[in-house]
Formats: C-alpha cells, structure tokens, sequence
C-alpha cells in the first residue's frame, strides 16, 4: 500500500510557526502549547454555553456535556486538551495560510445552486411553502422549548436557534415531500443539529453545528459519508419578528425566480450554440409522486435537462489575484470543509454559514474556495428555499463524491459493495482499455487513506480488487487505487515515468531483475475538471491559482514498512531499493526526490523474502546536465524561489498545497504563472542544503542523503510488531518531524556534528537520537549509521560553501557583473560535483554491504 509522508498531528505546520498566526487572528494563545502536560488540562468552556431556565439540568447535561479531553503528541512533549484545544486553533492557522490567495467571494447565489448542485429555480416542485412560525420566532429571540423525556425546558442562546434553525429546514423538507411513505430520492439525508455529538473522523475532533448525513443516529455520524454542513453564529435578538410574523414562499414569489434565471442564461444560451458542453452528472430526481401541475411549457423544459454552460472564466494573473482575509467565523466554516475534504472519496465539499439572518453558501475543491454573495433568509425566503430544495434532492455526486464510486442501492454509511467503475484507461504498455471495474474492498485492517487537507493533490488510496474485463487483465491479486489532483503544468507525469523506467530496466537483461523493485503500474486515467464535471470548470472564477487534473493509477498493493518483522527483512527491502534507486538514474536518469519511510515498501515472494519496492513516483525528475553554467545561472537568479528545469514541488504541495513556514511560497515565473518549486522531498528525509534554502538542483546525492535519513529514522523509531500484532509502529521523532525546514536543518546539523543542546546532557545529539532504538536493530546503528554519518557530516560544511558563493552571485548579479557572475557560476558548479564526490552510491554500497 502507498503511504503518505508523516505530519505534525495531521497538518503540514508546527506549533510555533502557527503561533504569529494566532496573534493576527486575535486568537489567545494556549500557554500550554510548548510544554507536556503530567496532568489534563480541562477543556475551555463553550462559547455559547445554553443557559437553562426551568426544569431538568441533569437531563440537559447529556446535550452539552464539556468535550472528552483528546490526548496530542507535539514536538513538545504529551498535551493534554479539549476537542476546542490549540488542535483547531492548528487547523484555523493552516487554514487562514493556505485559502488567502485561492478564494472568490459574493458569488450569485442562483449561480451557485446552479453550478455546485445542479439545481434549478424551476425544480423546486410548483406550490407554496411557509417557514414554521413558532421555530422563526424561537430563532429570532434566542430561546426555545423542547421536550426532555418527560420534562419540558427552555434553552437560551446559540444552542436555541440551532434547534429551531433545524426544525425550521426539516419543516420545509416535509412540505418538498408531502405524504410519500418511503424516501424516493437517490441519496436520502436528513439535516441534523448534532448538539454536542463529534462525527467520527481520523483527525482532529471537530463538530459543525449540523450536518447532511444518512437517517442513521447522530452518534453515529461519520465525515466519510457526510453530505453537507452547516454552521450558525447567532448572539442578537432579531428585531422585528414578532409571534404572528409569516414568511412565506408564495408560487409567484417562486415564478419570479425562475424568469431571473431564464433571463440570465438567454446570453448564455446564444453564446454557447456551438460550443461543446461538458460531461454531466445525472440530474436531481424530484420524486414525481411530489410533481405538482405544470404549464405546458414548464414540462417541456422539465423533459429537456439544461446542458451545463461552457467555462467562461475570466482570466485574472495570479500575480494581482485579490488576497482575501477570511474573519474567524469563515474560518471555521472553511474549517468543516476541509474536514470534509480530508475523508471519503470526495472531489470537493459544500456547506452553508449563518451569521444571524445572514447566509452564505461555501464550496471547496482541490483548487480553492468559493463563497457566495450573502442573503437574508427571512428577508429572501426565496433563495433559502432554493438551497433546502438543492441540498434536499441532492445525489452524491452533486455532494462531491467522486462520481466514478457507485453504490448499491440503500447503502448510504458504508462502502460494502461499492465499485469503482472507469469509462477508460490506458494500460502499463500505454494501450487503450475499456470499461474498467474494481470493487472496493476497505476493512479495518486495509482502511481508506486520505491525505489531510482540503487543497492540493488529496491524494486517496483505495484498496481494491479487480472485476469482469479488469479481472482478466490484471488478475487477481490485491491492488490499490491512487487517486490525486495533480497540476497540470507537471511535464513528466508519474504514470509516465513509471513506464518509462520499467521499459528501460526491461529492454536489458542485466536490469530486467530490478523490475520488481519498481511500483507495479496497471493502468492510469487522467480526467479534466470539465470531463468529472466539477462545478468550478462552469463557474464563472477566475482560472484556479493552480490548475489541476484529476488522475487514477491503478498499482499492485504493497506493505508499509510498518509491517517488517525482523532485521533481516529490513535490510533486504533498504538494499534493494537503493540499488533499484541507482540503476534507474543510471539508465534511465531519473531521479525519485521524494525517498521517506513512506515511500519504501516492500511485498513478499513465495517463499515468504521481502522485496523492497520504491513508489510514489509523482515527484520524480529528470536529471539534469552539470555542465550548463547558464541553468546555474538562472537558477540563482531565481533567488532561491524557482527550480527552471526540474519539475518538482515541495513537500507542502505534496499534500495540501501550502506555503512552507520558512517562508519558501508558491512562486510566480515571469509570465505570471505559477513556476515549479526547487525543493522537493519530505522534511524528516530532505537532505540538507536543500532544508537549508540553497538554490541547487536536486541530485543523486541527495538523494542518497535521503536514504541515509530513511536509515536513521527507521532504526531511531520503529517498535517491531508483537508476536500477537500484525504490524509494528513509528514513535514520533521530535526535531524532525518539524514543518519549520529551518528547524529540521539544525536538527540535523546537530546530529551530525555530535552537538548537545545543552551542555549537562549526558548524550550528543547523534547518541541520543538512537537512545531507545530496539535491541534487534541496534547492529545496524554500529556498523551502518556510524561510518555513514562520517560520511555526510561534511555536508555542512559543503552547504557552507556553497551557500557563499550564491551570496557572491546575487552581489555581482545586482552590480551588473556578467563576467564574474559567470565566473560565479562555474564555481558553484565545481562545489556541487565536489559535494557529488563525497557521496557516492559506491561509498555507501561499501558500508550497507560489508
């Protein structure tokens, strides 16, 4: 199986980088953040804390009980807090950081319901409809009474509104679908107010006010198979709305609206006569038992579904994109997405914000967020109709799930029986293929893996088993499904390069045996935004910050090395795959760029030997030629923020696309598009001079530095699995899991050099890191990590060097020095093949070999 690189809880940020975050978002911050906790630390109270009135406060007590404390694991040490601990203020931090420059505000809301759910004015079935009185009254003075057993009580404050906001929408949902004995629509969800109930999650405890789940119990809600959310925010009476106030949906109220749509895609409809319409999702069943009398007209227009509008994005340079600073409370709707987007098979998430009368709508994808122009509820009741009606008949599809998962009929919490179905796809020798299917085969032992993070690649690992015309073709062994979002701009594809590497290892004899130590590719699809109809190829935004494509690879299953059992399982699988590493660069000249512990796996032949594989090549470049002083040239011109030749990208994009800490952001080339990253890798594995900001190209010694971190971490961290467990773990390795590059540098400089942060510890760095490394794999630290580390410490002092002359560079650069420049350059160049000569796969071959 593909695993993905480690995370600080989850979230590509540290603790203290978010910490300067916190402060301009008026957040306090949590003295308790840098330091472990002998005790747990109470969870803070709610903000809208119900005050109770009458009767019953033991029974009340089941609805607002404070938040379970959740035990965390920092750099820090064990913190204890509440699910409202700095957990969420992390995700609120990661959150203001990454959608500040990926977001479109006061988007038409007809335009949106349109786009985002497919749904029309002229669905709404045709009659009238009327808010509940008594629940618009309750939400507009803060106070509402409920029953409790057999007690009634009245509940004061946010926690009121919420309970009649709820009863307010299912009291519309009633009258969409009057007297129909059974729920007729394709995916039947109920809106729930989820008091203090968490929906089970792999992250975070996060809990919106409410929720679009299946009719199952609210504690038994999951992220993975939510529709929608929603959030209120709620602190003032409403004035004006008295007990005997009606609002109400008149059928001319409801006529109007459709003759604004009407009017509005009459240009549309003249400027898209002969353009192409993009690949749809099935329409919205309206059940036709709720199908109320029509006009001959209307039914015409019912019988002929409207073609979605071709893309009509405006096109806006990414370099005077608008920076939009999201308020606290956008912040924590944008939070519920990105929970949303971090579990099931999604393609984006969608929900609503209230603040008082005022709502908004929110749509979140790979690329970005989209929020609507706000409208009152009471004032527009219109509009609030029109988004209970589309939330109401939504399908999956138009919810964001992946529209390629089909379920079988009344499953709507599980994936049990779900398939994956591919109109087509092109196979390992690049041939055509039709009509694929893989059931889906998720368990707890082989769980679905999402990464964390509404934006960037989301990449999403399936465990799958092949059916019918797939089952002939790949027969019948265990396979994964890769799904993520990559960019568009990326030349040498991962499906691509795997390809490529394994008809080059075939094409030899002598390199045929390396073949099974390279991923096994089946087949790969790549969809456009158009293609899976995504709404945001319809809207009418400017061209997403960083386009992307959305692509399937179908891969034989591998085991993580979580699942090695003895030493010598280890050191076959790391052998293997850094000879398998070497040769494809001596062949093939590639190069991998990402090596982590994620990215070494390994299966077993028939004997039972494993046999290390490398994966996750969607990083991977070709390398380049030394001798070319102008691509060094230009690559210091680039002041460390572009990489010209080498299509990669760092570790924040890898997952969720975000702004490293140290300031490493998402770089503009001269044409105002957004360039490729030159440093790539993920941090605990990253070699050196490339934590530590210089601007060089990756190379084979990196690497192969990179390998050596691999060696390190593994024999630093990893518990071997019991004789009863299946499968061992990973501790936590404070320094360099870190989000901070700068910090993981240091850490290492540390490491490598012997130092002590302080000088009564007993140990040095090195000596301490593998203070509790397992007795099994203590020989390696001795006759493995030892003569390698005397090895690798001169790269601090190469990095030194280096770092230097770039700074030489930038000076001539700025006086206008071509000539010295030049001469700069060719220096920087011999440094690097010095640096080169220091690490070589035969200087490490020697050590792991002997």
């Amino acid at each position: 199986m593909v695993l993905f690189p480690r995370f600080w809880r989850g979230l590509p940020y540290p603790p203290e980088y978010l910490a300067d975050v916190y402060r301009e978002m008026d957040m306090v911050e949590d003295p308790n953040l840098y330091k472990a906790h002998d005790t747990p630390v109470p969870p803070p109270p709610a903000l809208s804390a119900p005050t109770l009135r009458q009767s019953a406060p033991a029974s009340i007590d089941k609805f607002y009980r404070p938040s379970e404390p959740l035990l965390v694991r920092s750099p820090f040490g064990l913190a204890t807090k509440g699910a409202k601990g700095y957990e969420d203020k992390l995700v609120k931090g990661l959150i203001k950081t990454q959608f500040q420059d990926k977001t479109d505000i006061d988007y038409d809301v007809i335009d949106f319901v349109q786009h985002v759910w497919k749904f029309k004015p002229e669905d709404i079935p045709y009659s009238s409809y009327e808010l509940d009185r008594a629940n618009c009254h309750s939400y507009a003075k803060l106070e509402y009474e409920r029953i409790d057993g057999i007690s009634y009580q009245e509940i004061t404050g946010e926690r009121a509104c919420c309970s009649a906001f709820e009863n307010i929408i299912r009291g519309v949902c009633h009258e969409l679908t009057p007297a129909i004995p059974s729920d007729e629509r394709e995916f039947p969800l109920v809106f729930s107010f989820l008091h203090d109930r968490t929906p089970k999650g792999d992250y975070g405890k996060f809990k919106p006010d409410f929720g679009y789940a299946p009719a199952v119990e609210v504690n038994e809600h999951t992220w993975a198979h939510w529709g929608a959310y929603g959030e209120l925010k709620k602190k003032r009476v409403t004035p004006n709305m008295r007990p005997t106030t009606r609002i109400v949906v008149t059928k001319t109220m409801i006529e109007r609206l459709v003759k604004e749509w009407e009017l509005r895609q009459e240009p549309d409809k003249r400027k898209d006569t002969d353009s192409s319409s993009s690949v749809s999702t099935s329409s919205h069943a309206t059940p036709s038992s709720v199908a109320s009398p029509t006009t001959q007209s209307q039914k015409r227009k019912a019988k002929a579904p409207a073609e979605p509008r071709a893309s009509k994005r405006t096109k806006t340079s990414h370099g005077t994109r608008k920076s939009v600073d999201l308020t606290g409370n956008e912040i924590q709707s944008a939070k519920y997405a990105n929970e949303l987007l971090s579990h099931g098979i999604r393609n984006y998430a969608t929900g609503f914000l209230v603040e008082e009368t005022s709502m908004s709508l929110w749509y979140v994808d790979r690329m970005g967020l989209v929020k609507s122009r706000s409208f009152d509820i009471f004032r527009n009741p219109q509009l609030f109709l029109l988004v209970i009606a589309a939330l109401h008949f939504a399908n999956r599809a138009q919810l964001g799930m992946n529209p390629l998962i089909e379920f079988p009929p009344g499953v709507f919490q599980s994936y049990d029986r779900a398939v994956l179905r591919l109109p087509r796809a092109v196979d390992h020798a690049k041939e055509p293929v039709e009509e694929l299917t893989f059931g889906l085969r998720i368990t707890k032992a082989k769980p679905l893996v999402v990464a964390y993070g509404a934006l960037g690649r989301g990449t999403t690992i399936i465990p799958v088993k092949a059916q019918g015309r797939a089952r002939e073709l790949f027969g019948s062994e265990n396979l994964v499904v890769k799904m993520s979002w990559q960019p568009i701009n990326r030349e040498d594809t991962e499906d691509q390069l795997i390809r490529v590497i394994r008809r080059k290892l075939g094409k030899r004899k002598k390199t045929r045996r390396y073949l099974k130590h390279i991923v096994d590719l089946k087949c790969s699809l790549d969809l456009t935004d158009a293609e899976l109809d995504l709404p945001r190829a319809s809207m009418m935004v400017p061209e997403a910050y960083e386009p992307r494509l959305f692509r399937v690879l179908i891969l034989r299953e591998y085991l993580p090395l979580e699942y090695v059992r003895s030493l010598d399982d280890f050191r076959r699988i790391f052998i293997a795959a850094v000879k398998a590493h070497h040769k494809v660069y001596e062949i093939v000249g590639v190069l991998h760029c990402d090596i982590s512990a994620g990215n070494v796996v390994f299966y077993r032949d028939n004997v039972g030997h494993a046999i290390g594989v490398l994966a996750d090549w969607d990083l991977a470049a070709y390398k380049l030629n030394p001798d070319d002083v102008e691509k060094w040239m230009q690559l210091v011109e680039a002041k460390g923020t572009e990489r010209p030749s080498q299509c990669s990208e760092s570790q924040g994009d890898k997952d969720s696309d975000a702004t490293l800490p140290d300031g490493d952001s998402s770089p503009l080339d001269n044409h105002g598009k957004r360039g490729p990253r030159y440093r790539t890798g993920t941090g605990p594995f990253m070699a050196f001079d490339l934590l530590d900001s210089l601007p060089v190209f990756h190379g084979y010694r990196h690497d192969l530095e990179s390998f050596f971190y691999l060696l390190c971490y593994f024999c630093a961290t990893f518990n071997p699995p019991k004789p009863s467990e299946s499968k061992g773990t990973f501790r936590f390795l404070a320094g360099w899991e870190n989000g901070n590059l700068s910090a993981v540098a240091k850490a290492k400089t540390d490491f490598l050099l012997r130092k002590k942060d302080n000088p009564e510890d007993k140990l040095d760095a090195f000596d301490s890191l593998f203070e509790n490394t397992h007795k099994d794999y203590r020989s390696v630290v001795f006759k493995w990590i030892y003569p390698l580390r005397n090895q690798f410490k001169v790269v601090t002092r190469v990095s030194v060097d280096i770092s230097a002359t770039i700074g030489d560079m930038r000076e001539e650069k700025k006086k206008g020095n071509v000539r010295k420049e030049r001469q700069l350059a060719k220096m920087l160049k011999k440094q690097c093949a010095d640096a080169d000569e220091c690490f070589t796969y035969e200087k490490f071959m020697d050590v792991v070999l002997s």
